[in-house]
């Protein structure tokens, strides 16, 4: 019995289905395959209903709404109770079946195994170089706004252990679209998962053509603004909203400042107001970018903190200290000198008069 489903979501793909399919078993003869088919009109899905006919290990889920990933897949997945690994792939040959064991093996040490264009042995070959540079501009932009730690964070050629799966309420997804394998690996890194980053070489799709355009990317990126509020943390929720607060606060501060050079009719009020709008622009859109400068601020704060905490307490310490010092001055009176002729003369020295040597002093029997 399988231990290890893929699932491949389809969408006019009839010029790659069955070769893809013939492709995967012999590779890895002991998968099963789902095709989730968005009621292509090429007729993907009839050719995926005579595979399954004809082939057990195949089965097939057809959609009359395109949603472009298999959350239906992952759902109808997990009803079956002898899959423990499920993987993702695309249709159309950019990612080729031969590393289907390379996952599996990283799988029964990881919890999520990732095929990485972006770590070492990985690369996008038969692009443009245009192409590359905008993928790895995207990746970096959703790793630094999502806060994860993941190179090929738009890989959809990956692999889940069972449980990282049920974590999730899938029912909760926000994303209806390509964005939904960004908002999955957004839920899983934050709970703490094992993430495994594999190298593979993503080729150019054999037949048929793109399906990435302009709308599908902003498509994307609203997605993400979307899902990362939904499912933030409580804990960056804080940090975020603190960050927030410091971020008006400090605008406020600017602004004011400007108006005062203003007044006073200085030229630096220019810099003040500019700078001012600049912080309320990243506070209300993008507050993690204010992080480095409130750590610098409290610092600064901080060690102001400490020397004024320094100076007081000398302040206070002779202003406590030095009347006295001089009450006793003006009476003649030493209490340290009376307190040591008291230890002297009653308890365990002797002082000879005639010699200050420190042999002088001996025990009283």
């Amino acid at each position: 019995m399988a231990e290890t489903i893929i699932i491949i979501p389809t969408y006019n793909e009839r010029e790659n289905i069955e070769k893809l399919i013939s492709n995967i078993f012999r590779h890895a003869p002991d998968v099963n395959v789902l095709i989730v088919d968005d009621d292509s009109p090429d007729g993907t899905g009839i050719i995926a209903d005579k595979i399954a006919r004809s082939d057990s290990r195949v089965s097939v889920i057809h959609r009359a709404i395109r949603r472009e990933r298999s959350v239906d897949g992952f759902k109808a997945v997990l009803k079956r109770h002898d899959i423990r690994y499920i993987m993702e792939m695309d249709a159309d040959f950019t990612h080729d079946p031969k590393y289907i064991q390379d996952f599996i093996k990283e799988a029964k040490y990881n919890d999520i195994v990732i095929g990485s264009r972006f770590v070492k042995g990985g690369s996008d070959i038969e692009r443009s170089f245009f192409r590359r540079c905008f993928s790895r501009a995207v990746n970096y932009f959703i790793r630094k706004y999502l806060g994860i730690k993941i190179r090929d964070c738009t890989s959809g050629y990956k692999c889940f252990k069972r449980r990282v799966l049920e974590s999730i309420n899938l029912d909760s997804l926000v994303s209806n679209g390509p964005a939904i394998i960004e908002e999955i690996l957004y839920i899983v890194y934050f709970k703490r998962y094992k993430i495994k980053e594999i190298p593979v070489i993503l080729k150019k799709r054999e037949k048929g053509n793109s399906k990435l355009g302009f709308k599908k990317l902003l498509k994307v990126l609203m997605d993400m603004l979307a899902f990362k509020r939904a499912h933030l943390p409580e804990k960056k929720k804080k940090e975020i909203k603190e960050l927030r607060r410091f971020g008006f606060g400090l605008a406020l501060g600017l602004n004011i400042a400007g108006c005062v050079m203003f007044y006073r009719e200085k030229a630096h009020f220019i810099w003040f107001t500019d700078t001012g709008s600049l912080v309320l622009v990243f506070a209300i859109a993008y507050p993690v970018v204010l992080g480095p400068i409130k750590k610098i601020l409290d610092a600064i704060i901080l060690w102001i903190g400490k020397i004024a905490n320094t100076v007081t307490l000398l302040i206070v310490f002779y202003l406590i200290f030095s009347p006295i010092g001089i009450l006793l001055r003006l009476f003649q009176k030493d209490i340290l000198s009376k307190k040591l002729d008291k230890s002297a003369s009653s308890y365990w020295i002797k002082k000879n008069k005639s010699t200050v040597a420190i042999d002088s002093y001996e025990r009283m029997g």
